[in-house]
């Protein structure tokens, strides 16, 4: 869904508070059990490639990163 139209047509706060929590789950930061079966190196891929493919995505070189975990 994230490489949706629907999901490009969102207002800018929305797209920045599903990026965050994505952010929280992909980095490790949610320590939640049921993200514990994505290993590190899957989620660290998953973030290289929302970087490399979605150009409002935080960490691209056209926005900076800048969510809090």
């Amino acid at each position: 869904m994230i490489y949706s139209d629907a999901f490009d047509a969102l207002p800018a706060e929305a797209k920045d508070a599903i990026y965050k929590r994505l952010w929280q789950v992909l980095s490790g930061a949610e320590k939640d059990k049921r993200y514990a079966r994505t290993s590190a190196t899957d989620r660290r891929a998953v973030l290289e490639i929302l970087r490399e493919t979605k150009r409002d995505c935080p960490g691209t070189s056209r926005r900076p990163l800048s969510i809090n975990y």
